[in-house]
């Protein structure tokens, strides 16, 4: 499944740990809204589309099933940001 536009809209806000938040096309069929780049420990990490349960935890609505399509996730929203916010 290939990438073809992505959308990020940087957050100025010094309180939180969210940096931006992306939207991602996929091949012009399905769009993915809401994905979070956030500003961690180790450096920058996405954070996928989630909700809140009854009981207070998160759930994610939708995420990559293998490591490798988060990795290709990862790189094209992450590398965009970086054009952003240079």
């Amino acid at each position: 499944m290939q990438i073809t536009d992505v959308r990020v809209f940087p957050v100025e806000s010094q309180k939180n740990m969210i940096r931006a938040y992306a939207t991602v096309t996929f091949e012009d069929e399905l769009v993915v809204r809401d994905v979070r780049v956030i500003e961690g420990k180790n450096g920058l990490f996405l954070s996928m589309p989630a909700r809140r349960k009854r009981n207070g935890e998160f759930q994610d609505i939708c995420f990559p099933l293998t490591a490798e399509f988060r990795k290709t996730i990862e790189t094209a929203v992450l590398g965009k940001y970086t054009k952003e916010v240079a």
